[in-house]
């Protein structure tokens, strides 16, 4: 914003003087200048210095008492904003926000100025002190343009009531309406003038006011706003007219574009009634439907058992008596998962499956749902403003809407698909597609709202709440003369953030409040911008409960492949958790699964199995656990490859196994290769598979710890994983470890501890005998911690010397400096005689296995 020139010492308050000769031309005239040039209103200054700014409001005799009115209330709103601790500018930027017109919104600091407000016969005085008139172009220009839009509101309000019988009810919410909106009209194209915006033309000027005018009546008053378009929009449009010549006599070059802006105003009458009148149609003024489609992902979407934030629009549509025709190709929200056996992982290079992109749309709604709802829409889990505006063009189309409902944008910033630019240039093409299809159609566009706080992505807050200032910043341009576009603030109107979220059942996605607080703000904005119903949507006190049953029937079964857990899905369901445990273990791990279906294919022949499986609902709520089912694996897997070797690259890893040796191996089809990031908190594992000995994983994350696991499939399925030595990406042969310590905690136990680096995937613990001379040893048991505990030391752990060497894949360090375990002292002996159990082999392979599963342990 230019500040512009700072005024001279001496000029102060007479920087834009006016004369203060009273002028009668005009429902409104201005005099403004210095207390000492002022006359009559001298006194009204406590120093010759402070600024005057008059407002002469001239009616015929007979209406003296409808001004007088208009007068008392509009200055005693000032006066309660003042009382409760506002500036004078900050309650006049407060009333034009009441009804902004959406050119360009007013913001608290345009008018940043105070004074007194002082009503003298038909005149409205602002005082301001000599202290507090500011110094740049850009302060008077705002202060101006508060003073002038003040001034229309009250002198086109008491125009309009002169339209209305003495008392009629009608009289003030109507003329409310249309003084504001004329008002918030001037004072917003000055700003945008003397921002350096472009003011956009007086088509569009029109809409903007129909919409503001609609938005602020209701109920009965519509009608009365109608009909008051019909026999005195003319009057107030050209008493505005004259007002607006006359400001721009009075303030020479700073008003050149009230001018422009009466010109422009030419046969507004006439128009405000049309366009009125084609809003009234969304309240049962014709018999023709307003038809809607909803466009957006799994939030307008939903997941079986959902009510969806539709319709509870839709009950609000009924509720009004608006005509509403939902259209779109879909009908159902997203169903649950079909149980289905462990897929073979896809060969790299193989295309996706034909029919994993096809929209699934076949789930049910919330038991509760009407009869009668009309379900139709175009929201697709996953779906990207990126992807659907290629598609919109093709759905309007088809379905004709008169108005579009749009949110969109998470998940191209959520999945790196673009940034707050490139999701604002989709939503603006998606604009632009439907409009080329057809010209006349309206949008309501939402911006994206917060989630809950999801560990790496730091950007994913900063970008959404850059992206939605973008678009509220460039919805005002986006409206042509047939077409409008307004803002849903959805963000603003859900209670969701990183730090928590009561409108999500997990993080994000709503919930039964969530839904309709969605509603909500969408209804807000047909309110407000386009003057749909009377009133918005009223969110109850008690939200209703989503069921959540246990699952009552299950089955299980040992095939080839491991054991198969399945149960009848429970309606609505979200997802369930599995618990599971090798029988007599004591410690469940549980799972968490879409599709109501687990397998356990991770398992070696004869080992017994227990589940358990509850409902999750997430934040929704989880039901009580199942009955407890076991079965004994007897799977037909392969073995793992043998002698699996991992290479670090500077973006990913070469990896390559010699071939499985053992039963089944005769129909091996393929060899996967799982990654996984230790360094990201949340990580998937990833995969892809080969059908040769060796593969190289590209697109890791360098600098990153990765593990790194090879599974042999045949036609059984997937076996047991062999786990392969980590890889730090991008690092070569990391350092050598420094500083070993070693701690005897009992006789045959010792605890190792050194430092290591960031370029080691893990380490390697070498262990000698120094009593007969034989050399360092170590396995390839390699932990990714500085620790390690290692027991069975006999006959004492004081004849061992231990080493660490530090490693990257293949590539090894030298050994660390090498130190022989003490004698443990007799506090140590005694504390081991109480000791828990050790870990074995078996419990570090199932840990590793666990990790490699995302299991807990």
């Amino acid at each position: 914003m230019a500040e512009g020139r700072t005024a001279a010492a001496d000029e102060g308050c007479g920087a834009h003087a006016t004369s203060f000769a009273i002028e009668q031309d005009a429902p409104v005239s201005l005099r403004m200048g210095c207390a000492r040039d002022s006359g009559m209103l001298k006194p009204l200054g406590k120093s010759d210095d402070d600024l005057i700014m008059a407002l002469d409001f001239h009616v015929p005799r007979e209406d003296q008492d409808r001004l007088d009115d208009t007068i008392w209330r509009s200055v005693s709103r000032i006066r309660d904003d003042q009382s409760a601790g506002m500036t004078l500018g900050a309650s006049l930027s407060k009333r034009a926000a009441e009804h902004s017109v959406g050119i360009r919104p007013p913001r608290p600091e345009d008018a940043d100025f105070d004074g007194r407000v002082v009503t003298l016969d038909n005149s409205i005085v602002f005082v301001v002190a000599k202290d507090k008139v500011g110094t740049t172009a850009n302060w008077w220009q705002k202060s101006i343009a508060a003073g002038v839009g003040f001034g229309v509101t009250v002198a086109s309000s008491a125009v309009c009531l002169l339209s209305f019988n003495v008392g009629a009810p009608a009289a003030a919410p109507v003329c409310g309406a249309v003084g504001g909106a004329l008002g918030a009209l001037v004072g917003e194209l000055m700003n945008a003038y003397y921002d350096g915006r472009p003011l956009g033309d007086a088509e569009v000027w029109k809409e903007a006011l129909a919409v503001a005018m609609w938005g602020a009546v209701s109920g009965g008053a519509t009608g009365q706003l109608l009909e008051w378009a019909s026999t005195g929009a003319t009057s107030v449009v050209v008493n505005a007219q004259k007002s607006l010549r006359g400001f721009a006599a009075k303030l020479g070059h700073v008003g050149n574009v009230l001018g422009f802006m009466a010109d422009s105003l030419e046969r507004m009458g006439p128009k405000l009634l049309e366009l009125l009148q084609r809003l009234s149609r969304g309240v049962g003024q014709t018999g023709l439907p307003l038809k809607v489609m909803v466009v957006g992902d799994s939030m307008s979407q939903g997941y079986e058992g959902d009510w969806t934030w539709r319709y509870r629009l839709w009950e609000w549509f009924k509720k009004e008596r608006i005509d509403v025709d939902f259209v779109g190709p879909y009908q159902g929200t997203r169903p649950q998962e079909s149980p289905k056996p462990p897929p073979a992982p896809r060969l790299q290079g193989e295309a996706p499956q034909a029919g994993e992109s096809t929209p699934v749309t076949s789930g049910a709604y919330a038991a509760g749902v009407a009869a009668d709802f009309d379900t139709d829409h175009f929201a697709v889990w996953g779906r990207q403003a990126a992807q659907d505006k290629t598609l919109i063009a093709e759905q309007v189309a088809k379905y004709q809407p008169d108005l579009l409902l749009v949110g969109l944008g998470f998940n191209d910033m959520g999945w790196f698909v673009s940034g707050p630019e490139g999701t604002l240039d989709s939503m603006r093409t998606l604009v632009d597609q439907a409009r080329a299809v057809k010209p006349d159609l309206d949008f309501a566009l939402a911006n994206v709202p917060q989630r809950t706080f999801i560990g790496g992505r730091d950007d994913l807050p900063a970008n959404t709440t850059k992206y939605n200032n973008m678009l509220a910043d460039a919805i005002p341009s986006w409206s042509t003369g047939k077409s409008r576009v307004a803002l849903v603030d959805w963000a603003g109107n859900y209670s969701c953030d990183r730090d928590g979220c009561l409108a999500g059942y997990d993080g994000l996605h709503p919930n039964a409040l969530g839904e309709y607080q969605i509603a909500q703000a969408f209804v807000r904005t047909l309110h407000n911008s386009y003057g749909l119903g009377s009133q918005l949507i009223n969110i109850p006190a008690r939200i209703p409960d989503r069921p959540t049953l246990a699952p009552g029937t299950l089955w299980i079964g040992s095939g080839p492949s491991g054991i198969t857990l399945n149960w009848k899905p429970v309606f609505g369901a979200r997802g369930y958790t599995v618990r599971h445990r090798i029988k007599g273990s004591g410690t469940w791990n549980e799972t968490p699964v879409r599709a109501a279906r687990f397998d356990t294919t991770w398992t070696l022949d004869g080992w017994e199995w227990e589940y358990q499986v509850r409902t999750d609902n997430a934040g929704d709520g989880k039901s009580g656990w199942s009955e407890t089912l076991s079965d004994t694996a007897h799977p037909k897997t392969a073995a793992a490859p043998t002698g699996i070797v991992t290479r670090a690259t500077a973006t990913g890893v070469d990896v390559s196994w010699g071939a499985p040796t053992g039963p089944y191996t005769d129909t091996i089809d393929r060899y996967e290769i799982i990654t996984w990031d230790r360094d990201t908190p949340g990580a998937f594992l990833n995969s892809t598979a080969v059908r040769g000995r060796s593969a190289h994983i590209d697109g890791l994350k360098p600098g990153h710890h990765y593990l790194v696991a090879v599974v042999t499939w045949n036609a059984a399925g997937g076996g047991m994983p062999g786990v392969a030595r980590s890889v730090t990406v991008g690092a070569g042969t990391p350092p050598a470890p420094t500083g070993l310590k070693v701690t005897s905690t009992d006789a045959t136990t010792a605890q190792l501890s050194w430092a290591g680096s960031g370029q080691a995937a893990g380490y390697r613990v070498w262990i000698r005998n120094v009593n007969d001379g034989s050399p360092s040893k170590a396995d390839e048991y390699v932990t990714n911690e500085t620790s390690r505990g290692i027991a069975y030391l006999v006959p004492g752990v004081w004849n061992y010397e231990f080493c660490v060497t530090a490693i990257n894949g293949e590539a090894e360090s030298g050994k660390s400096n090498c130190v022989v375990a003490p004698r443990p002292s007799a506090r140590a002996r005694a504390q081991a005689l109480t000791s828990g159990e050790k870990n074995s082999p078996l419990s570090d392979l199932m840990r590793t296995t666990r990790a490699l599963a995302g299991l807990p342990g």
